[in-house]
This record gives C-alpha cells, structure tokens and sequence, in this order.
C-alpha cells in the first residue's frame, strides 16, 4: 500500500495536481500522524538502505532494518493513539492511516487543465468552506440541533483537516522539476516519503537501490514514475524451504516440469479459454504469413492448415521444434494458428501436472451481462479424451448444470456439506425450507444461526417479529418504551422544546422519519458536487436574501409598497442588489465555470423580476414590515433587526421557532392591524385547492400566521405559499387564518404532541413515501408493505392526521 500510495501521489504531480489521485492515496491509509497544527510531519534526515542485489526485503524485517538508523521511531505503538486520545475523537485529524476529510470532496476540485495548480486548491477548498458555511446558516436558520446542522459542523472540521495536511504536500508536489537528474529526483522524493507515508521503509529502500543512477538525466517525472512503479506495486515473497504439502497457485505454464496430486482447471468457458480469434487490425495475418515465408524456410506449416484432435491425444512437441509464434522464434510473427497452437499446449500442460485427480470447471453465468455461459470445446475435447467418444454439447452442459445446482439468485450446492465457506453453508441449509422441499419437520433445522453471533440473533427475531405478528411491538419503531426511555421522549415533546415547521411536516409523511430526523437527530451524509450549477439550498438562499435586502432598501427610500408607476426604478435596483450578491458569492464559493455561473446568475435574475411583476401588480394594498423575521432567532446576517430571540409558544404550549420570509399589513387605514404572512417558495408548486395544512405536511400557512400573531400581537388575517418563480408559475396559494384553520392548526400540534408523550412512533409512511425518503437506508424499502399488514388501529390518530385538507 505505501508504494501504491507514494505513485498515487506522483501521478497527482504529473496531472496537474489531481485531486482524484489525490483522494487515491488518501483512501490506501498510509496518512502519517500530522504534527500539532494538523499539518505532515516536518522533514526528518532518513535513509534506509537498499536491499541486496539477489534479495527482496521481507516487509517484517523492515522495522528491523531501520531501527539501526532511526532510534526514533523504535516503539512498535508510535502510530497509537494514547489512551487520552480516543481514536475516534472528532478533533483527530488521522484515524489508522486514514485523514478526516468532507465525503467526496475531491468532486469538488474539478480536474480541469484551465484551473489546474496549487492556486486552484487553496481557491477551492476556501470556497467549499464558505459554501458549507452558507449552508450551516441556512440549517441554523431553520433548527439549529437539526442532524443537518451537526454534519456540516463535522465537515467544516474534517475540512480543515484536509486544507492542513494537503497544502503542504500540494506545494511540494508543485515544485517537482519538469526534468532532472537522477541524483535530484532521489533527493526530492526522498524528503516527501517520510512525509506522506506512515511506513516509507520500503519505498526508501527501492529509492536507494537507485543511487548508482545519480549522474543519468535529464529524465522526466514519466520516466520517473515507469521506473519506480514495477518495483513498488510488486512485492515478491520468496517461497518457502520446504514447498511440499502446499497449495501452488499459478498459470499453465508455470507447472512445466512439475506434478501434482491434484489439479483445478477453472475458466474453461467460451470467450475465456480460449479467447475470442481476433487478428490483428494493423498488420492481419495474411501479411504476416507473407512476412514469415522467408524465415520459415522449407519447414512452414501450408497455409490454412490447423491441428485436428483432442489436446491430450496430440504428443507435445519436442523443445527443439516448439510450435511457432512470438515465444517459438523471436523473429516470426504469430498467427491465429499459432495462439490455438498454443493454448492446446497450455491446456496439455495443465492437464499433464495431475498425478491423481484433475478437476475441471466453468463459469455458468457472466455476472457483468446477466447472461449465461457455455463451456469451451476444449471441455469437449477433455470429455471425448476420457470416454472415448464424441461428446453431444446439451447433454455435457446439463450434466455440469446438474452437479453444482447453483444459480446467481440463490449461489449453493444442494448439499450442504459441498459449501466451500460459511455463506454457501447456510444457503444450502435454508434452501430446501424456503422452497419448502424438506421432510415434513423441519423445525430446529436453521436454529444453530441464533447460537452463532449475537448481532444475527438479534437482527433474525427482529425480522421475525415485525414481519410475522400482525400486533405492533416494540421491534416497530418506536413502541410504548420503558419508564426510563419514556422520561428521556418528555423532553422531546412540543411543549418542552420547539421545532421548526420543517420537523413537524415529516411526522404526517412517515412518524418514524420524524424521530429519526427530529428526535435523534440523523441525518443522510451529503456528497459534495463541484458548485456549476446553483444547489436548491444556494439558490434558495441568494433568491431569500435578494429579496429581503430589496425590501430593506425599498423602505428606506419609501418606495413600498411596490406599484408599476415605479416598476423600471425597483428593477433597476434589483439588478444592483443582485450583482452585489452574485458577486460576493462568486468569491465565496468559487464556481468551476464562470459561464456556467453567470447562466445561473440570470436565471435568478429573471425569476426576481417575475416576482417583482407578481408584486405590484396586486396594486399596492399590502406593505411590507418585516423581512426575514426570526422567531427563537436572534438578530444576525440577513434576518430582520427586530427579531426575537426566545421560540414562540402557542396556545397549547407548544413552542416553534423558524423564520418567516415576509410579513405585511394591509395599506387601507379601515383595515389597520391586519397583516399578511408569506412564505416564498423556488420550487414547482405541488399544492392542492382549498388547501389548509395539506395532509399535515404543508404547515407553513398556518403555523407560520400563528407564530406571528404571538410574536407580534397583533391579528393575521391571511397566510400564503407565493412560489415566486418561473418554474413554480408565480402561483399563489392563500390560506385564510379563520377559526377553521386555526383547529386544524392546533390538532396537527397535538396529534404529533401525543404521539411524543405516549411513546408510540410508528414506521407507517404514506402512499410513495419511502421513495425519497432519505433515511431509507435505515428500514429498507419494504415498509409500505409492512405496515399495510400491521393492526390500523393504532394509527387512529395518524390516519386522521391525513385527512385534513
């Protein structure tokens, strides 16, 4: 691994500092513990001495070896954490070789020669910085305990890691010569093994075997990297003293000369031996004949003519006529003829190594196509060669079918006692009782799977439970727990702390992604994408802070509420707000293609401007008073001055906090005190008529009135989704705040508050709901299904739940 990892690296070099071969040596483990700042180790005088000529260095040995020179490094636990260090710790930058860093952040540093270098690395690495920052302050806006919130605060640590550690090597890699000498290039990688690798012995081994080569170059990094990569991706162990009683693994031409008791011959299957005739598109085989004449002489076999026979019938030739090809005369040019010549003496040699017994198969299935595989001929040949008579293909390929009886949907023999490890074992025991074949007791037979680990106890009466009783149990979610457990759900109830609407929408969906995502906090681990094209969260967040900045401006110059008359003056001001913002983002985030970038730009461009169209013409009877108010929000960038810190709480007691995009109040002096709540959406308007809390899973409108009348004390006569786009179709839907609305609002409230405070959490998704459900890799896709089979009973609540309009 450390000279795959120490080539890796050198390839990064040699590509303009890659970062997927950057992540390639990352993912092989050979990070050495970096120093007190996080960064490689400092440079330390190290030489180890090459191994002799007719020698290859055991990897045991090698500790051995440098402890001569290198007291240091002595303790066989130096890479060890200590016990005060945990070897899990967040704030540990190397766990057993492996560096902390954000999930696929090297899809970020696009490999493109236009942005190649160092320059680009510290540029990208400080713009996906500010990116997940942006997105921590979105997630903290919303919730700021949400799983989401807790994952980016990992990443940005696990990327300072990375930004440590990797912009010392990078430089150093950036500073490779585009030629040297030998003697240089010795020097230079020299002083980056230790620094890379956590065990460099050997790469510094292979390193001083070529010293003698100082003075040759200039030579390039290419050439560099050719010489070293054979003699660091190989590692060749010398065989044993005593070979016999062993297993020897290798290819036909390897056993010449030597005899076995018994053989295995896999891969005898059309396409692999032998290998599909193909000639040769540059020089085909009937100028290659023509070439081979004259050397051929008097001996040449006539044109066209091929070997006929069983490989074991024919004798092998001597070795002072082998047959003719490449190996056979170094100056012919080998034929069609020749490779079928030559795998028979291949197969003739695997063939003739077995003393006793020799065993012959093939691979029934081409996995990588789905589609089944037929034997060779060559299998025909050995079968007419042991029998005596003409094989009929059908019948051999049954025959083959019939002694192993294994297929991809179900891969081991009918015995059991045929299974070559633990997996074909229990298949072959489960076999027979899944497809119901056994004798009529078959109770006990798989019962020594609940003796074996006692996770797969565990995970088999699970299954067992939820999948065969028709009651709700405590394997179901969440299931009316103990005392303790219960007391720990109090403090997760509405009233005890708030959540966010968002949370409280997930409940309707699927009660137990509520409490995984709400109540214990997980969270899918998010991939990093190179920043092209705007992410719904950026996209969502610039269009925000557009849009309350415009509103901030537009009071100031007493220009709101928005009408026509002065449309041109807003738009005008719109494109100057939104070039400010573009422009702080750009150097933020640092996008891969600028053209790509200021496309996205003027798509956000143009939907703020339908927005700003939609707005006056309503005519000016609602202003606006607040933008972006933060209820258990303090005052911060980007949200309204006056917004309150402290959640609010309901009638009921139950606590929400969030952020509201707009609040108005209506222009006409008889309707003072009314205001208007809106929540802005970017995306498609999936909403449907006479729409109220949606199901429970569109509480926005409601919740939202209701917290700003609290907040505020003052009344709210309606609340509204405006989706303020050209994908969303600038549609509007209104949700008056009546008594009607404000009952549904409140049994929403209760209903998810009852099911904290009973301790009953259901895995019961609704119609689709698992389909992209992000924590669906927690409870599999079956739970539809499932639950559908489950006593309904127990989903009086929940069922009622979506049936609000």
């Amino acid at each position: 691994p450390a000279g795959r990892a120490f080539l890796a690296l050198l390839a990064c070099a040699a590509e303009q500092l890659s970062a997927r071969r950057f992540s390639e040596y990352l993912s092989l483990g050979q990070v050495p513990e970096p120093d007190a700042e996080g960064a490689p180790p400092a440079d330390r005088a190290r030489w180890v001495p090459p191994a002799e000529a007719d020698q290859v260095l055991p990897e045991a040995a090698l500790p051995v070896q440098r402890s001569l020179f290198d007291v240091a490094d002595l303790d066989p636990d130096h890479d060890d954490p200590g016990p005060d260090d945990p070897p899990d710790a967040d704030d540990r930058p190397v766990v057993e070789g492996a560096l902390r860093a954000p999930w696929h952040w090297d899809r970020l540093l696009v490999e493109s020669a236009v942005i190649g270098g160092r320059d680009r690395w510290a540029r990208r690495l400080a713009g996906l910085e500010r990116e997940l920052r942006l997105r921590l302050e979105e997630c903290a806006a919303d919730d700021p305990r949400s799983p989401r919130a807790r994952r980016l605060e990992r990443d940005l640590g696990d990327l300072g890691h990375l930004r440590r550690f990797a912009l010392p090597v990078m430089d150093r890699l950036d500073a490779l010569p585009g030629e040297a000498p030998w003697g240089d290039w010795l020097d230079r990688l020299e002083a980056l093994a230790p620094m890379v690798l956590r065990r460099p012995d050997r790469v510094l081994a292979t390193l001083g075997e070529l010293r003698p080569m100082a003075r040759v170059g200039p030579v390039s990094l290419t050439e560099v990297r050719d010489v070293l990569a054979e003699r660091l991706t190989e590692l060749q162990a010398e065989p044993p003293a005593r070979r016999y009683g062993r297993v020897f693994v290798g290819g036909p031409e390897h056993v010449r000369g030597r005899v076995f008791d018994v053989v295995f011959v896999p891969g005898l299957a059309e396409r692999m031996f032998p290998q599909k005739p193909r000639q040769d598109p540059i020089l085909l085989d009937e100028v290659r004949r023509r070439l081979n004449a004259p050397l051929a002489g008097a001996d040449a076999a006539p044109e066209g003519r091929r070997r006929e026979g069983p490989p074991c019938a024919q004798p092998t030739p001597p070795e002072s006529a082998p047959a003719r090809g490449a190996d056979a005369d170094p100056l012919g040019l080998p034929v069609l003829d020749d490779r079928a010549a030559q795998e028979r003496l291949l197969l003739r040699l695997a063939v003739g190594a077995a003393a006793r017994r020799l065993h012959l198969s093939y691979p029934r299935l081409e996995l990588g196509e789905s589609r089944p595989r037929v034997p060779s001929f060559y299998a025909l040949d050995l079968e007419r060669a042991r029998t005596g008579r003409v094989p009929d293909f059908a019948i051999t390929e049954r025959e083959a079918y019939e002694r192993v009886e294994s297929r991809l949907a179900w891969p081991a023999p009918r015995d059991a006692g045929d299974a070559i490890d633990d997996i074909e074992h229990d298949l072959a025991v489960l076999g027979p009782l899944v497809r119901q074949q056994e004798a009529p007791e078959p109770r006990g037979r798989a019962r020594y799977l609940l003796a074996l680990e006692p996770a797969l106890r565990r995970s088999l009466l699970t299954r067992w439970a939820r999948w065969t009783t028709r009651a709700w149990s405590r394997y179901d979610g969440l299931y009316r727990p103990e005392a303790g457990a219960r007391a720990a759900l109090d403090a997760h109830r509405l009233t005890a702390r708030p959540y966010s609407v968002t949370a409280l929408q997930r409940f309707a969906a699927c009660p137990y992604q509520f409490l995984l995502a709400a109540v214990h906090r997980l969270q899918p681990r998010e991939e990093i994408a190179p920043l092209e094209r705007l992410d719904p969260l950026t996209r969502g967040r610039m269009f925000h802070e557009v849009q309350a900045e415009m509103t901030r401006r537009l009071e100031a110059r007493r220009r709101l509420p928005v009408t026509r008359e002065h449309l041109a003056e807003a738009w005008a001001l719109l494109d100057e707000t939104l070039d400010g913002l573009a422009a702080r983002y750009h150097d933020d985030l640092a996008p891969a293609i600028d053209r790509v970038w200021g496309d996205e730009i003027e798509k956000l461009r143009l939907d703020l401007k339908g927005w700003l169209q939609q707005v006056a013409d309503e005519g000016g009877g609602w202003v606006p008073i607040r933008a972006e108010l933060g209820f258990g929000f303090a005052p911060g960038p980007g949200r309204d001055p006056r917004s309150e810190a402290e959640p609010v709480r309901l009638d009921g007691g139950w606590k929400l906090h969030g952020v509201v995009d707009l609040v108005e109040a209506r222009a006409r002096p008889t309707a003072a005190g009314e205001l208007r709540v809106t929540d802005h959406k970017t995306g498609r308007n999936r909403t449907a008529d006479r729409m109220v809390v949606g199901h429970g899973e569109v509480l926005q409108p409601v919740l939202y009135g209701l917290a700003v009348e609290r907040a505020l004390g003052r009344p709210v006569a309606e609340s509204r989704l405006f989706f303020a786009t050209l994908a969303g179709g600038y549609g509007v839907r209104s949700v008056p705040l009546d008594d009607t609305a404000r009952g549904y609002g409140a049994e929403v409230l209760s209903i998810v508050d009852r099911a904290v405070e009973q301790g009953v959490i259901l895995p019961a998704p609704r119609r689709d709901a698992c389909r992209w459900c992000d924590y669906r890799v927690v409870c599999g896709p079956w739970e539809e299904v499932r639950a559908r089979r489950k006593d309904d009973t127990k989903l009086v609540d929940l069922q009622a739940l979506r049936r609000l309009p």
